[in-house]
C-alpha cells in the first residue's frame, strides 16, 4: 500500500524505504533490505511527507529536509516499473 495515497498496488511498482539503521532514510533499491520499510508511489512522496505518514510507518522521528533530499532525488529519476 502506498503511504501517500493510500491505494493498494503491485509492491514491483513502488517505492521502498528503510531506515539506514544509522541516522537516515535511504532507497531500499531492491526491497530486500531488513527492517521497516514504507512503501510509496514517487508521484504521492511529497504528500507522504506533508502527512508525516513515512515517518509513522519507520516508527521514528524524521528530519523533513533531509527526507526531502531524497524524496527530489528519487522524482529526479526516470519512471520505471521496478525500482531495482
Amino acid at each position: 500500500m502506498c503511504a501517500g495515497c493510500r491505494e493498494r498496488a503491485d509492491k514491483r511498482t513502488l517505492i521502498r524505504l528503510v531506515w539506514n539503521g544509522a541516522d537516515s532514510v535511504t532507497v531500499d533499491q531492491r526491497q530486500r533490505l531488513p527492517g521497516r520499510g514504507v512503501y510509496l508511489h514517487a508521484p504521492c512522496a511529497e504528500r507522504a511527507l506533508k502527512t508525516r505518514a513515512i515517518a509513522r510507518g519507520l516508527r521514528r522521528t524524521l528530519d523533513g529536509a533531509a527526507l526531502r533530499e531524497v524524496l527530489t532525488a528519487l522524482a529526479a529519476r526516470p519512471d520505471e516499473p521496478s525500482v531495482g
